[in-house]
């Protein structure tokens, strides 16, 4: 099953959680002046926005102004739609009455996906003023359909709506027609089952409603098959869902809402009646490139267990839930509700990643217990001082799900570890990535806070929080969404390079709230995790461009994979190849070691600088032994101009020293170092009439002085200047860089 399929499930389930509110009836809402548009829209609507006005509207569908707004904005029909509010909005002047005035927008299935927008255009009675008619014309030549109804022609006396005229504009003429026929029988959406509570729950000027017949065509109209699969199983658990739309903005959007149930013995809210919410912990051991997770936290777990069986019951799931429950106990030893007991569960987890490649799901359990001893029964070689962060064989597959659903399965259940007092259960590969220290190096609770995105799945006084990264693998989320919908999805990516959303079920003062939130955020991390740092140097392999001063060509000069050495006419024949004995290091430079015009190739080798002519003969008194392995190198200086080289040199042991050709370090020299791994040879620059030495390290960049020592650039966190900075010279002895808060910085290098 897709990611996004299961994250849907997830949503979907949720609806499970929120008990049937009192809402007031549906006359309370249809004569409610402030939602009485809703009546206008007919009853098989799958989904239904509603706006306190027309300019607030244009904004939550505009992909400019609002990141909801990437999400339709490419689809057929709500691209027309989109398309005709903005040519409205390029003249609000001409539509300034109705700009404020309040609108609805709703989703259909006519065959094919239609929209119906209905705009309260004023008082009845009185002839349509100048704006509605420009709107009316304007959406004709637009290629929509789009009428003017005077509500006291269409409505009853005592409707709020008989005493308002409205708007409606579709890109079907047949839904405009249904609305009309709907006002005058007077049978709207606000007869489905639920809907009328829910608005009346939220109460809210900007929402966003949808009926439970709304969730299987919306899906199947979103997502790939199998996303469509889950959802429409999912479906059915809520006669209607309200959402406020709290934001909506270029950078995200944030929903909070309530669902209505009428009442059914069978809702899964009676797990949560007698339950305290808890907070869940999850988000400190998912390692930051996690595309989902998903988590239950409990304060007490037999608790849970009893209302869990009791809500099985109403679905006639006990027999079922109690067989798979009897034969994991004849299997193990231990039923899985003392199982849980023993362990003192206190939350419990799912999430999916990326390792080795492939794509894994893991199991993960929070416990009460320092040493679990009842999880290394029968393992040997274990103590109470000496079981974390090891891989041991699995005896307990299946517990998780038998306690907690088909949510908490896994295919593969063969190996478990602990760590921080968290169980983990998955693969060996999958359980491979806490073990090596990649997964927790950098976490996900650390990442949101570099990405400054509020932890959702910490929220306090939480039933159930979930995750889901659009942006972590862009391909694989192509894989999830029909085709009409991945554009609008991959539009959303743009200019970004963070897209998490979260949905989470908790207490709030006003009852059990579920909430979605959505970001668009560019991450600049302040730290550079150990497992994310690129510590491989690469050492070029040439051919490298040297000068020939005989013919005052360029040649290159480039070693065989046998070890030899060759050079040759650049685009041309090969002039000679001389034998070798070990790798050459990355570099060539041409000297003039005897300052006679004539010029040689230097290059390195094991702890050696070796030297050879245009003739392919070593010269003497060459090779120079240097006393330590070398890596990179060398880079050749003449700073004084009259031909006395110098050459920088990156060792195997992460130094960098700088010689003359006679192999001496310079007496004012300090070797440059760090506990980072250096990328490469220095820089160098020039800064105010001095030279200085820009080092790369696997985490950051660094500028030492002309003869070395420590780092003049010491920063932590946000100001340390990012590996890839230019480093830009500027009066006053300083340079401008890039640091890790992503803005340009202007620093004094210290001595100047």
């Amino acid at each position: 099953m897709s990611v996004l399929g299961i994250f849907l499930i997830i949503v979907a389930a949720s609806l499970y959680f929120l008990y049937s509110g009192t809402g007031e009836s549906k006359d309370s809402i249809a004569d409610s002046r402030e939602y009485m548009l809703l009546a206008a829209v007919p009853s098989d609507a799958d989904a239904v926005l509603r706006f306190e006005d027309l300019g607030t509207l244009m904004d939550c569908l505009s992909p400019e102004r609002s990141a909801f707004g990437y999400f339709v904005s490419d689809r057929a029909d709500a691209g027309k739609m989109t398309s005709f509010l903005e040519n409205i909005r390029a003249s609000s002047s001409m539509y300034q009455d109705l700009m404020s005035a309040s609108a609805v927008l709703s989703v259909h299935n006519i065959g094919e996906p239609a929209s119906l927008l209905v705009l309260d255009a004023g008082k009845s009675g009185d002839a349509p003023s100048q704006a509605a008619d420009l709107l009316v014309s304007e959406a004709r030549k637009s290629g929509m359909a789009a009428e003017y109804a005077d509500g006291s022609d269409h409505v009853s006396v005592g409707s709020p709506l008989r005493k308002r005229a409205l708007v409606l504009v579709s890109s079907s003429d047949i839904l405009v027609q249904s609305a009309l026929r709907h006002l005058k029988a007077e049978v709207s959406v606000l007869d489905k089952t639920g809907f009328p509570e829910s608005v009346d729950m939220v109460s809210a000027g900007n929402m966003a409603v949808i009926p439970e017949s709304g969730v299987g065509r919306l899906a199947s109209r979103l997502f790939s098959k199998n996303c469509r699969d889950a959802v429409e199983a999912a479906a059915g658990f809520a006669d209607c869902t309200a959402f406020e739309i709290r934001k909506c903005g270029p950078d995200g959007f944030s929903l909070s809402g309530k669902a209505f149930s009428a009442g059914s013995t069978g809702d899964m809210l009676n797990i949560y009646a007698g339950l305290a919410p808890s907070k869940s912990e999850v988000s400190s051991v998912l390692p930051s490139y996690v595309i989902y997770a998903a988590s239950v936290p409990f304060e007490n777990v037999a608790a849970y267990q009893k209302t869990y069986l009791a809500f099985a019951q109403t679905k006639s799931l006990v027999k079922d839930i109690e067989a798979k429950r009897s034969a994991l106990k004849k299997a193990a030893g231990i039923d899985p509700e003392s199982w849980a007991e023993a362990l003192s569960l206190k939350e419990a987890a799912t999430a999916c990643f990326t390792a080795g490649g492939s794509l894994e799901k893991i199991l993960l359990a929070r416990v009460g217990q320092k040493f679990p001893r009842i999880l290394f029964k029968g393992i040997q070689d274990v103590s109470e001082t000496d079981f974390e962060d090891r891989i041991f064989q699995y005896g307990y597959q299946g517990y998780l799900s038998a306690l907690f659903g088909g949510m908490f399965s896994l295919e593969n259940e063969s190996c478990f570890m602990m760590h921080g007092g968290w169980l983990m259960v998955g693969s060996r590969n999958a359980l491979s990535e806490y073990t090596s220290g990649r997964a927790l190096d950098y976490t996900l609770a650390a990442f949101l806070a570099d990405a400054s995105v509020e932890d959702r799945l910490s929220a306090k006084d939480s039933y159930f929080v979930s995750y889901l990264s659009l942006t972590e693998d862009a391909d694989f989320t192509a894989g999830l969404c029909s085709k009409d919908f991945y554009p609008g999805v991959k539009a959303s990516f743009a200019d970004i390079t963070y897209e998490p959303a979260f949905f989470t079920v908790s207490e709030t003062k006003s009852g059990l709230t579920l909430d979605l939130d959505l970001s668009r955020t560019v991450v600049l991390k302040s730290q550079a995790p150990a497992f994310e740092r690129d510590t491989e140097v690469v050492i070029p392999e040439g051919p490298f461009r040297v000068k020939n001063s005989g013919t005052g060509k360029w040649n290159l000069f480039y070693q065989q994979e046998n070890l030899y050495l060759c050079l040759q006419e650049e685009g041309g024949k090969g002039l000679w190849g001389v034998p070798f004995d070990a790798p050459i290091c990355g570099c060539a430079q041409t000297v003039d070691y005897f300052a006679n015009g004539k010029l040689q190739i230097l290059f390195a080798s094991g702890t050696k600088l070796h030297l050879i002519d245009r003739l392919g003969r070593f010269v003497n008194p060459f090779p120079v032994d240097l006393g330590k392995e070398i890596l990179l190198g060398p880079d050749v200086y003449d700073f004084s101009g009259n031909r006395k080289y110098n050459v920088m040199i990156l060792h195997k042991d992460n130094t960098i020293e700088m010689y003359n050709l006679q192999g001496r370090r310079p007496p004012q020299w300090k070797t440059i170092t760090s506990s980072e791994t250096i990328k490469g040879l220095p820089e160098r620059i020039r800064v105010s009439g001095s030279t200085y030495w820009v080092v790369r390290t696997s985490i950051q960049t660094l500028i030492f002085s002309f003869y070395g020592g420590e780092p003049l650039t010491v920063f932590t966190g946000d100001r340390m200047i990012r590996p890839d900075s230019e480093v830009k010279p500027m009066d006053g002895g300083a340079v401008e860089v890039v640091c890790y808060d992503g803005k340009k910085h202007t620093v004094r290098i210290a001595g100047q």
